[in-house]
């Protein structure tokens, strides 16, 4: 385990005020750690926002895929192979390949975690992706805030969403299921997830 400094001390070693600190843990740019009820930073942590780190290279790059269910395995390897391709392509040094399965809109992918750590890590200066709804269906706005922050570049290989059906219904399942289930009651939800699936049959 890296060596942890307490708030005060990180202040200290950083010359940053800790509410600054605490600012940075909350919105993610920096790892805290809560043991009982005091807050942590790994040292390693504060050498990396203050620049005493070396700067990954610029052409560095984390890939990231993903697809929906396991029933999409053979079209997440396809996905991986192009963005591998396009990598090569590009003379990008690619220094992690993350895989993902689960819906775009689940922010607590473990997929997702791994690359927001790798990235406050500083270990890329590039997050590779075929389309922008594979890293996440809504937020992106957010996520792209938190690579910015960190200098890092989202390459997005194809602008144009083409995402199987399939996952577009599910995930539009998945919303309404959470606001309706809410204004109309579970019969309500199941009235008009009924209507989706029957309308998506014709698209």
């Amino acid at each position: 385990m890296m060596p942890l400094m307490r708030m005060k001390e990180a202040a200290e070693y950083t010359g940053l005020h800790p509410n600054t600190l605490r600012k940075y843990i909350d919105r993610g740019l920096i790892k805290g750690v809560r043991i009982g009820t005091h807050r942590f930073v790994e040292k390693t942590e504060l050498d990396r926002i203050m620049g005493r780190l070396p700067s990954p290279e610029d052409n560095t790059a984390i890939i990231y895929a993903r697809v929906s269910t396991r029933k999409q395995a053979e079209y997440l390897k396809r996905q991986r192979e192009r963005l591998i391709d396009y990598c090569k392509n590009k003379g990008l040094k690619i220094v992690d390949i993350i895989e993902d399965i689960g819906s775009g809109l689940n922010e607590r992918r473990r997929g997702l975690k791994k690359l927001l750590k790798l990235i406050r890590e500083g270990k890329a200066k590039k997050v590779v992706v075929e389309y922008e709804d594979r890293l996440a269906r809504f937020g992106l706005g957010y996520l792209k805030e938190i690579f910015d922050d960190y200098g890092v570049e989202l390459v997005v290989v194809n602008q144009e969403s083409k995402s199987p059906e399939e996952e577009l219904v599910k995930d539009l399942i998945a919303i309404v299921t959470s606001f309706s289930g809410r204004i109309y009651g579970k019969r309500g939800a199941k009235r008009i997830i009924q209507t989706i699936k029957e309308e998506s049959v014709h698209v």
